[in-house]
């Protein structure tokens, strides 16, 4: 199959942490441990961009969790992560497209970026192991998000 027909007309830029805290109570995990995770993603109106024929948005995530053991209540690991990216696109893209990319295509991106950085920075915690962030499928997740938010938009 041809996959530059399947182009999402994003570039990515860059992306950072602006937050990260890990709490780690856990001498030594076993095999026993559960990973409690959350995700929420947001993404920023388009922005002027320094090349004259682009425009860029960023997009967030904010990560949560909790990685314990199921025999012991007190050896746990708390994570908060929240990560940035930027992306650009032409700025003959439509800004509905570009949102509906970045939506889906930064944050797909994105989360990979920071499943990455959490197994570096908690192996260099934990006394042994990793905590992996699972794969997700991110059209869900976000259906999901958009549910809960305009049902909460609808109660006020």
């Amino acid at each position: 199959m041809n996959a530059s027909q399947h182009n999402a007309d994003i570039q990515y830029k860059e992306s950072f942490i602006t937050e990260c805290s890990i709490t780690n109570n856990v001498i030594n995990m076993g095999t026993g441990a559960v990973l409690k995770h959350e995700l929420e993603v947001s993404v920023s109106e388009p922005i002027p961009s320094d090349t004259p024929d682009e425009k860029e948005a960023y997009v967030k995530l904010i990560l949560d969790g909790t990685y314990e053991a199921q025999d012991d209540s007190n050896a746990r690991c708390k994570y908060h992560m929240e990560v940035q990216g930027a992306f650009a696109a032409k700025k003959t893209v439509p800004d509905d497209v570009f949102m509906k990319r970045l939506w889906f295509n930064g944050s797909s991106t994105l989360y990979g970026i920071a499943r990455a950085k959490m197994e570096v920075i908690s192996a260099m915690i934990l006394n042994n192991g990793k905590i992996s962030l699972p794969m997700l499928n991110m059209f869900e997740l976000l259906k999901e998000q958009f549910a809960e938010a305009e049902k909460k938009e609808t109660q006020k």
